[in-house]
């Protein structure tokens, strides 16, 4: 199943402000890195501010873009925290998740995926939550479903008005938790097949801390607007 999050606000300085300083502890523990990535670790926490304030000369998209890679390169924080706290709210580890991808659209606008999510439905059943006689019948409804049926069961369950609440809480909180200072106002649960998942921005096997081409390229753009508005 994937989740996708309906971002209703977006603190980019904050994101940043939070994101960025683990940008460059990742780059520190490379050998090969580009001039511009040598420069940001020279810069250590200056980078920080530095980083501010050329977000004033990024383009909208090209800002969504930075920030949907340093919530990628961040993702593991979210995944650990988010997993946690299901673990809490639904006690046990009957709801698990595997990542967190962006999307960017035209205009100031991006689409948050949490994807690879799994459920363990004797779990989830034994929570408090499902006390009684709800437990119990859905216990005899999974027995009797065949895995399309168990599926489906399962989308409407996460979508229903006694677990959404507590899963819109959660990935709240996890966002929060791992420095990205987004708000979510509702979340949709969908089968595999019915989202057309983004590609991702970085590759975790070989682009660790490292900054993409694309990436690069926006911020000297952003670095050599600001040096030409500083000679004016």
């Amino acid at each position: 199943m994937i989740i996708r999050l309906e971002v209703q606000e977006i603190n980019y300085e904050k994101c940043f402000e939070n994101l960025i300083p683990k940008m460059i502890e990742d780059c520190r523990s490379q050998t090969e890195l580009s001039e511009l990535e040598k420069l940001l670790v020279k810069l250590g926490d200056d980078a920080v501010p530095v980083m501010e304030k050329l977000l004033g000369y990024f383009k909208t998209d090209d800002r969504d873009q930075m920030l949907i890679w340093l919530l990628e390169d961040n993702q593991e924080m979210f995944v650990s925290t988010a997993n946690e706290r299901m673990n809490e709210v639904f006690s046990g580890d009957a709801i698990a998740i595997g990542g967190l991808y962006g999307q960017d659209h035209p205009g100031p606008s991006i689409t948050l995926y949490v994807a690879q999510v799994s459920i363990d439905y004797n779990k989830l059943f034994d929570s408090p939550m499902f006390s009684g006689a709800i437990g119990g019948a859905a216990k005899i409804a999974l027995q009797i479903s065949n895995p399309e049926a168990l599926e489906n069961t399962g989308i409407k369950l996460l979508s229903s008005d006694l677990v959404k609440p507590k899963l819109i809480s959660v990935l709240s909180d996890s966002l929060q938790n791992a420095g990205l200072a987004i708000t979510i106002s509702d979340v949709e649960v969908m089968d595999d097949s019915a989202a057309e998942m983004p590609v991702p921005l970085r590759d975790p096997a070989k682009d660790e801390g490292l900054l993409p081409d694309a990436i690069e390229d926006q911020i000297l753009d952003a670095i050599a607007a600001w040096l030409k508005d500083s000679l004016q």
